[in-house]
């Protein structure tokens, strides 16, 4: 499932703690409307709709859950999670309804955590919108740490005498505080290369259900030659930019570049050759790259039509020497982890 993000998912913070030179670095992830997918939820309230309305407006027969994720979170020198919170914000909870009838009752709203019971969404004051926070337990901020998701469960309006009290949500929120080693840096994406030998071009991903799926579905059209390099999921980094992404169903091949120019010239002026795809990932350019990175190498063949990507200098070398008629050394294309 495809999950967006409310802006500022993750802030970094750095506080004195009991460990030499460690740090305190926080992890945001909101999940709202935008998580939904069609008829099968999340069931997160979108604008401009009617808090009272189905399907968002949900009671004891429509029970739902969700799942936040921050595997491209987690700062790469995180020692340990030091605590996790949830925020769920809600409309017209009645937990402290009184109940007037043999049919009636407080609403009791359950949320769980991985099968965990966290506690009731808290009594709004009628049809108002209000947040409930939790401290995930220990068992679940050890399976987070392992895992770096969880599931959370609504169980709607759970008592025995059917009182029919509805709930809607608008958003909710997981936030880890990682303990750091250092300033915090957000996890590397590990880059996974493939070669076709029906298409006879190399293909790069940072994505792993993609790649589950090509080594899977597509394993006649693609074998998985391994791990290219590590890169970014996002900008944090400073001097980090993105890389992006084209397919050419022309030439049957995957072009990469960070060359904000050279993108626009491909999407302006080549429509009928090339489609930009997406960010692939975030990676750094020549002269603005870290100490410890090293150069992805980028080169060219008229003959196959398509782009080679190599952080073997070695293979690139090998490349240039023994096939200078198939390949042509075009650069650096960025530069990476190891």
């Amino acid at each position: 499932m495809k999950r967006a993000r409310i802006a500022g998912l993750i802030v970094g913070a750095l506080l004195l703690t009991g460990v030499a030179n460690a740090g305190i670095y926080t992890v945001k992830d909101t999940l709202d409307y935008t998580a939904n997918v069609g008829w099968q939820g999340p069931w997160f309230l979108p604008p401009d709709v009617t808090s009272d309305h189905s399907p968002y407006y949900r009671h004891q027969a429509e029970d739902w859950g969700w799942t936040h994720s921050i595997i491209d979170q987690i700062p790469s020198d995180a020692l340990s999670i030091q605590k996790a919170t949830l925020e769920i914000h809600a409309w017209d909870v009645d937990a402290n309804d009184p109940g007037v009838g043999p049919h009636e009752g407080p609403e009791i709203d359950i949320i769980y955590a991985n099968d965990v019971r966290l506690g009731i969404l808290e009594d709004t004051g009628g049809r108002r919108w209000k947040s409930t926070k939790f401290d995930l337990p220990p068992a679940v901020v050890a399976d987070l740490w392992t895992d770096a998701e969880v599931y959370i469960f609504m169980d709607i309006d759970n008592i025995s005498d059917m009182s029919g009290h509805r709930v809607t949500l608008r958003y909710a929120t997981l936030t880890v505080e990682y303990l750091v080693s250092g300033p915090g840096n957000p996890s590397r994406l590990t880059v996974h290369r493939f070669w076709s030998p029906v298409l006879g071009s190399h293909f790069y991903t940072a994505n792993e259900d993609e790649k589950n799926k090509l080594e899977t579905v597509y394993s006649h059209v693609w074998t998985y030659e391994g791990e290219a390099y590590h890169a970014l999921p996002n900008d944090d980094e400073p001097n980090s930019a993105p890389v992006y992404r084209f397919w050419s169903p022309v030439l049957g091949g995957h072009f990469y570049t960070m060359d904000e120019a050279e993108r626009d010239r491909l999407i302006n002026e080549y429509p009928d050759v090339w489609v930009y795809e997406e960010i692939a990932w975030y990676a750094f350019p020549a002269k603005l790259q870290p100490s410890d990175t090293l150069a992805v190498f980028r080169l060219w063949s008229d003959a196959l039509a398509h782009h080679f990507y190599t952080a073997d200098e070695a293979e690139k070398n090998s490349l240039i020497k023994n096939y200078p008629d198939v390949w042509t050394y075009e650069g650096i294309a960025w530069y990476a982890y190891k």
